[in-house]
């Protein structure tokens, strides 16, 4: 089964949930990449975080954690970040399969202060200042239980009709399938089309049709895709130098690997490192 998600469609979607709730919003694909994310603004408590190297490995690692603790489940899931927030995820499913995942959350509870405890040791060990963490955390509104599960009903309801609302397309082609695996599978190694043709036994006229039919582009570009969003992933929730990224991508040469990430996404990769989620 290929997946694509219709970002702009979604994107739309987030934004309505957003301005109805207030709520920090966003969509994650089976493999917790972020897709789409709403608004764009980040909270100032979260942004001060994410300027820390440690802070923005500990915000990825959260989200991920309830996006697998709702994986695990196949519901909705709420959990306490590392900094004190509220964070809920709801699955994305087609028939039994988990397609990704719709999160809101970065808000408080109703008593503010059962935060406090966690706030101060995360400035400890950030070294941030646990009194510009207070007041930035004082900033964000309150939602009591009642509001945080209607949202997560909203957004399970929401959810459930993705794929019939044409933001997300399937395929269920198994030779795109096995393309996409392989692909994914082979992202630091030789990706040629001769190499591609030996791993997948797929002729080159069926590999160039799957691409454009499938992906709807040239198979080279669809394989420059998936170094994109892998060397994304690895920049968001990874310590790995961008040297380090670019081999794990398979594009074996610094300055090549930064100019191939600036010409896909406009920014470098540090740039894309640093402003983290708001560029995607």
């Amino acid at each position: 089964m290929v997946i694509n998600f219709n970002i702009e469609r979604l994107e739309g979607l987030l934004q309505d949930f957003y301005r109805i709730t207030g709520l920090t919003v966003s969509v994650w694909d089976a493999d917790f990449n972020m897709l789409a994310y709403q608004p764009k603004q980040m909270c100032g408590f979260c942004r001060r975080i994410r300027e820390y190297p440690e802070g923005r490995k500990r915000c990825y690692q959260s989200d991920k954690a309830v996006c697998s603790e709702c994986a695990a489940t196949g519901k909705p899931a709420t959990r306490i970040c590392h900094a004190g927030l509220m964070d809920s995820a709801v699955p994305i499913k087609f028939r039994s399969e988990i397609l990704g995942f719709m999160m809101f959350g970065q808000a408080t509870g109703a008593d503010k202060t059962e935060a406090y405890p966690k706030i101060r040791e995360l400035s400890r060990e950030l070294g941030a200042d646990y009194g510009q963490l207070i007041e930035l955390y004082g900033e964000l509104d309150a939602y009591d239980d009642e509001k945080i599960r209607a949202a997560a009903h909203i957004l399970e309801m929401s959810a459930r009709f993705l794929w019939l609302s044409e933001h997300i397309e399937i395929k269920s082609d198994p030779s795109a399938s096995l393309l996409a695996s392989y692909v994914r599978k082979n992202i630091s190694g030789d990706l040629s089309l001769d190499a591609i043709r030996r791993g997948t036994g797929l002729s080159k006229n069926r590999l160039y049709s799957l691409a454009h039919n499938t992906f709807g582009t040239s198979l080279g570009d669809y394989i420059a895709s998936v170094r994109i969003k892998e060397a994304k992933r690895l920049l968001a929730s990874t310590d790995l130098s961008v040297a380090e990224v670019c081999e794990r991508v398979g594009v074996h040469d610094y300055n090549y690997f930064s100019k191939f990430f600036k010409n896909h996404t406009g920014i470098s990769p540090s740039q894309y490192r640093k402003n983290y989620p708001f560029e995607m």
